[in-house]
This record gives C-alpha cells, sequence and structure tokens, in this order.
C-alpha cells in the first residue's frame, strides 16, 4: 500500500515539470511548423485561394507582424521557410 502512495506523489511532483516543458515547447513547435507550411503554399500544394490558406494566414499573423517589426527574426524566418524548400 505504502509504495502506491509514493507512486502518487512522485507524478504529482512530476505533472508540473511536464506543464513547464509542454508550455516551453508549444512555442517552438509553432515556429517551426511555419516553414513547412509556407512551403506548400508556394510550391501550388495550397492554393492561396483556399479557405484553409486563409486559415493559416490568420493563425501566422502574429509571426507576420514579428517578422515585419524585427529584422533579425524575419532574417530567421526567410533563412528557415527557404530551408525547408520555400520559393521565396
Amino acid at each position: 500500500m505504502r509504495g502506491m502512495d509514493e507512486g502518487r506523489r512522485t507524478r504529482f511532483r512530476a505533472a508540473p515539470l511536464v506543464a513547464v516543458v509542454v508550455l516551453l515547447l508549444l512555442p517552438v513547435l509553432y515556429v517551426l511548423a511555419s516553414g513547412p507550411l509556407v512551403a506548400l503554399v508556394s510550391n501550388g500544394y495550397i492554393s492561396d485561394k483556399s479557405t484553409l490558406y486563409h486559415a493559416l494566414e490568420v493563425i501566422y499573423w502574429p509571426l507576420a507582424f514579428c517578422a515585419d517589426h524585427c529584422q533579425p527574426f524575419a532574417s530567421f524566418l526567410e533563412a528557415y521557410m527557404k530551408l525547408c524548400g520555400a520559393k521565396l
């Protein structure tokens, strides 16, 4: 019985750490997902007239805003998107 209590305590101690790791990884994955999506659009796999394209514009608007106002970030995004195969 005592072993189960210790196991539960360990899980409860690990939960905040897992939450912090997830919260730190989400913005990184958000930025990294933009490169392949831009490559799909620039190579014609996603039409710029499609609903998906307009939804992606809304979802990734914060990245465009940051790139417009921070030249180093814009340079990073451009290089990353080219690395992903985007035709800029």
